[in-house]
């Protein structure tokens, strides 16, 4: 018989076939190694060029860990080894019966990959972050050396060997979860790009949109859809048509998440049009919903009517964030659909003009953040059970009553704002306990409302009165101090609070541990210089002034342990106040140099309008010249005559002669 034929022959073609595959993978993982750890392959090579070798560890210092890791050493070892043993074994065999060898880049055989302990043995025997910095540099590589060795990259990044189905299942599982765009998914690459896309689709419906462009969108996307709907974004003069919005109603069992911009309103669509439309998709589901927004107080429709009564019938406990501006909008909804709320952990509502309560908190079982501006809320006997005081960690309310709050207890509350609650006369008797809040932020008459609320744990407040004389705010602020000192952990403080100077001083007195103090919605004229030079740093009592700068032991008399400091003007400065002023900010801005406290940051911010408040920043001469040139257009300083020498002047003007206006010498 000839050598090579018949069931030998094949053995042997076989045999060849399975050599010269084991030899090129061994050849390959040597390969990638040199390429992900290129200094490695240099160390033989300049073992005896020591001066070159030291420049090059200066230039390349992760070439130096590289080249002393002993382990990435072994590994290269290992795998040029079993690169030359293969390679005479696939001779040996070549000789025998001579083949063509397969390239590499065709298909490969993961199960053979698998079964190949020899090169397993050294895949695994790499730390992890070596291999994962092995297969970001074969990912990054080229099109063809990511080809090359996309084996290699199967066996590092097991999730790469996933079936298509299992892969889908998986992401579609992910973006079902998520609460917004799956953009982190789509960007890994463009095969996961593709996968993700065939999974989930936005679609933005205005007046323009077509049935047609529709239509493709959800024939290339078969499980989720992001809807958002402008019906004004695109408004012309000619006649709307919205069967790209009844196109997409039919997918409605598609919906993850549908988001109201603007809406038709009844002229557009009228009654008899929808119904028409809806009688043939009347069992429309909303089942993968998990989110329903409407951001604007649109008028009710019997379209809206309709995605509101399949919202209340169908959502299932996916639905966890509900965001609705209109106040007709939850009446409908929270009557008859009350249910729909026992998952809902995510809800804003804006409803002005309510002319009824909505009794909604004892169903919502596990909200985690409640925002509602001008809601009716009825108030709730203690006997009542209110599953989400166990549940709620941020709440923020505006125009809304909280005497449910009464007598309760909130372990979870970490965040809680309070503006303008009604019935706010009797708040101060509430007794509410939120022994876990770090931050309470209170705005409303009076002040004194803050009693009803035991809050030892918190960190920031931010209070603002309504009252709008210095008598008044003086009050306001005794009680602020007294209670502040009692909040033994607080540290930053935003106020607004129209008071004396001489009251401002004494308030702060009491506050040794304020790191943060923001003054807002401030007129110029209701402080004046004396608050504001109450927070210069003071020198040691040395007598001559050189050797005080020399000494570097400044420190504060009023706030030692402020860190930020800011003001926030309602309007700019008058050539007269910053006349009166700005020397003063000048001088806290030049004396803060020469502490060592940890005051570092003093800004300031005109109007509501303004972005970015002026810095007069530690360390920041440049953005402080820029503020200053900006405060003191009118104090003169000679031309040349650097800004630092203006601010010490007026530093030692206003400690040697702090009674009186404080004026600038000029040199």
């Amino acid at each position: 018989m000839e050598f090579g034929s018949g069931s030998e022959g094949i053995g042997t073609k076989y045999l060849s076939q399975r050599l010269s595959d084991e030899l090129e993978r061994a050849s390959a993982l040597e390969r990638a190694l040199v390429l992900a750890f290129p200094k490695f392959e240099d160390e033989d090579e300049d073992e005896d060029e020591d001066e070159d070798e030291d420049e090059d560890e200066d230039e390349d210092d992760e070439g130096v860990i590289l080249r002393k890791d002993e382990g990435l050493q072994s590994t290269l070892d290992l795998a040029r080894a079993l690169a030359q043993e293969r390679a005479v074994a696939h001779e040996r065999t070549r000789v025998l019966r001579p083949m063509v060898v397969v390239p590499y880049s065709q298909p490969f055989d993961l199960n053979a990959i698998l079964a190949d302990s020899a090169t397993m043995e050294i895949i695994n025997s790499m730390k992890p972050d070596h291999r994962y910095r092995l297969a970001c540099v074969l990912w990054l590589h080229s099109p063809q050396i990511k080809h090359e060795y996309s084996w290699l990259l199967h066996v590092i990044a097991p999730i790469a060997r996933l079936p298509l189905e299992l892969l889908q299942q998986i992401l579609h599982n992910v973006i079902d979860e998520m609460s917004g765009p799956p953009l982190v998914l789509i960007h890994v690459c463009k095969y996961w790009h593709d996968v993700v896309t065939g999974i989930w689709a936005s679609l933005r419906l205005g007046i323009k949109t077509t049935k047609d462009d529709v239509v493709r969108k959800l024939e290339g996307s078969q499980w989720l859809l992001d809807i958002f709907v402008d019906t004004e974004v695109d408004r012309g003069d000619f006649s709307p048509s919205y069967e790209a919005i009844f196109t997409v109603v039919e997918a409605a069992a598609r919906w993850r998440s549908f988001v109201v911009e603007t809406f038709p309103s009844q002229t557009d669509l009228p009654e008899h049009l929808v119904n028409h439309r809806l009688e043939r998709f009347s069992t429309a589901s909303m089942s993968r919903l998990t989110t329903f927004v409407i951001k604007y107080a649109c008028e009710m429709s019997p379209l809206l009517d309709r995605l509101l009564h399949i919202l209340g019938t169908t959502a299932s406990s996916k639905l966890i964030r509900v965001e609705i501006e209109s106040s007709k909008g939850i009446l409908l909804l929270a009557p008859a659909y009350l249910s729909i709320f026992h998952s809902i952990r995510v809800l804003c509502l804006d409803t002005p003009g309510m002319t009824e309560p909505v009794d909604l908190l004892p169903h919502l079982k596990q909200l985690e953040t409640f925002t509602a501006s001008q809601l009716w809320l009825p108030e709730c006997p203690l006997d009542m059970d209110l599953p989400l005081i166990h549940t709620l960690s941020q709440l923020n309310l505006k125009g809304v009553s909280i005497q449910w709050m009464a007598g309760r207890t909130f372990h979870a509350l970490k965040s809680c704002t309070l503006i303008l609650p009604t019935h706010h006369h009797s708040i101060h008797t509430l007794r509410t306990l939120l022994p876990n809040c770090e931050d309470l932020s209170f705005e409303g008459e009076p002040l004194k409302a803050l009693e009803g609320f035991s809050v030892n744990m918190v960190t920031r407040l931010s209070v603002r009165s309504q009252g709008y004389s210095k008598k008044h705010g003086n009050k306001e602020l005794v009680f602020i101090s007294k209670y502040c000192s009692s909040l033994l952990a607080l540290r930053s403080l935003q106020i607004s609070v129209i008071a004396s100077s001489q009251s401002w001083i004494e308030a702060l007195a009491s506050m040794p541990n304020l790191e943060e103090l923001l003054l807002t919605h401030l007129l110029p004229t209701s402080l004046h210089g004396g608050f504001f030079e109450a927070l210069i740093p003071r020198p040691p009592p040395e007598d001559d002034w050189n050797t005080a700068l020399a000494v570097g032991k400044w420190h504060m008399t009023l706030c030692p342990s402020l860190k930020k400091f800011g003001l926030w003007y309602t309007r700019w400065l008058r050539p007269t106040e910053e006349f009166e002023l700005a020397p003063t900010f000048m001088a806290i801005n030049w004396s803060i140099n020469w502490l060592t406290g940890s005051l570092k940051k003093f800004h300031i911010r005109f109007t509501d309008d303004q972005q970015e408040p002026l810095e007069f920043a530690r360390y920041s001469s440049s953005t402080s010249l820029e503020a200053f040139k900006l405060m003191a257009a009118s104090i003169y300083v000679k031309q040349g005559r650097p800004f630092n020498f203006v601010e010490s002047k007026a530093v030692e003007n206003i400690l040697r002669h702090p009674t009186g206006r404080p004026s600038i010498h000029h040199p």
